[in-house]
């Protein structure tokens, strides 16, 4: 026994997987085991310290903060007051970059989806300022070793803080309400500079307005550039991994959708008092899926619009039909349980042709329109979500609703 501890003196264990050397000196007298329960807690607590830096990781934290300057669109002549306005600010993100080979297999990049915070001062009196929360969908895509590119999608809630007030802010075309939705495009670039930050810049669209739920509600458009700092947790390089194709997407087929949808849009009583008055309406879509990330859709929806008859019937004694109909086009998102959907409408039936030559200023109910929405599926047939429909640059509504798979 003396024999077999002498030759186990100072006995180096290497472990290939954890490249980590261990020391065990035997001539200490130990029960077995304890011996044996420090072998075990030394395995696990390397292994958990191994998967806590897989560069395989499903899921790793990542953190930005962003300054951002840029100016107002003034898209229409009810906010040419802010023609000229430079508003700047910042944005703080939290998220979760997806870097695991089954998801880069699957998407063809890699996704990052999160939280953000956005303060933006609009250096304008009668606009104020604005604090927006939204959530983000961004794929990352590589560009090279270093050099990242990510396409930025968000949707959320702003809090605006100087609305129109026909006494304290008359001259406030812009927005109605302190509660706002809040809409995001971006194109960026991101380069690491350290093993856990990077720097990066984008280009963005901000947009924001209340989805006609009370007016004036012209939106605020404001275009910007800014730029930040990114910290990964594990890593700001993207892991490479031999390309393979994934084709089970090609199995899918064509589906079909059918939906249902309302919103209170702003309108008004016999008296010209401003009302909320409501939407209600149905769509029906096919759509083909072209990729894992990537599906096209034709439509076609129906609604009636009460706010609009409050209007035509309230100012111009115009008692035509409330009933729009149209036929759609579009693009949608994919990404795991979220479906990021723009669309592009054609009116097939709308009796606005009095509204129009009326109000030819407002720019209102031209042949085409947008669709832009936000969906989640909660289960395998169910989706709920938010859709907003704009005529150009002006957004007309906002509607909450709900989406059921045929198949």
């Amino acid at each position: 026994m003396k024999k077999k501890r002498k030759a186990c003196n100072n006995f180096w264990i290497y472990y290939k997987n954890y490249n980590l050397p261990f020391i065990f000196d035997w001539n200490f007298t130990m029960p077995p085991k304890k011996l044996i329960l420090l072998f075990l807690l030394l395995q696990c607590g390397t292994a958990f310290s191994q998967n806590k830096n897989l560069p395989d990781s499903l899921r790793q934290l990542v953190l930005a903060a962003r300054y951002h300057s840029g100016f107002i669109f003034a898209h229409n002549t009810y906010v040419q007051n802010t023609k000229g306005v430079h508003p700047n600010g910042f944005e703080i993100e939290y998220s979760h970059l997806r870097s695991d080979s089954a998801t880069v297999t699957k998407f063809k990049c890699y996704p990052r989806t999160g939280f953000s915070f956005t303060y933006v001062d609009y250096n304008k009196d009668l606009l104020g300022r604005g604090y927006s929360l939204s959530y983000f969908l961004e794929p990352n895509y590589r560009l090279g070793n270093n050099l990242k590119m990510n396409l930025r999608a968000s949707a959320g809630l702003s809090y605006l803080t100087n609305p129109f007030d026909s006494v304290k802010n008359p001259t406030n075309q812009s927005y109605s309400g302190h509660i706002n939705s809040f809409l995001q495009l971006g194109l960026g670039l991101s380069y690491p500079i350290t093993h856990h930050f990077a720097v990066y810049a984008m280009g963005n669209f901000f947009h924001n307005s209340n989805g006609g739920l009370k007016q004036p509600n012209s939106g605020v458009n404001y275009i910007n550039a800014s730029i930040g700092l990114q910290y990964y947790a594990y890593a700001a390089h993207l892991p490479v991994y031999k390309k393979e194709k994934d084709t089970s997407w090609k199995h899918q087929g064509i589906h079909f959708d059918a939906s249902l949808y309302y919103s209170p849009k702003g309108g008004y009583n016999a008296d010209s008092s401003a009302s909320r008055k409501f939407i209600i309406g149905a769509s029906a879509q096919a759509i083909e899926q072209v990729g894992n990330l990537d599906a096209i859709t034709l439509a076609a929806e129906i609604y009636y619009d009460d706010a609009l008859r409050s209007q035509k019937q309230t100012f111009i004694y115009d008692s035509s039909s409330n009933v729009l109909a149209g036929l759609l086009v579009g693009h949608q998102f994919l990404l795991n349980r979220f479906t990021f959907t723009q669309e592009l409408g054609f009116y097939i039936f709308k009796k606005t042709d009095m509204y129009d030559a009326l109000y030819r200023d407002k720019k209102l109910y031209h042949t085409t329109y947008q669709r832009w929405g936000l969906y989640y599926n909660i289960k395998k047939h169910w989706s709920v979500g938010i859709n907003m429909l704009a005529h150009y640059q002006i957004a007309d509504f906002i509607d909450g609703r709900v989406i059921y798979r045929i198949r």
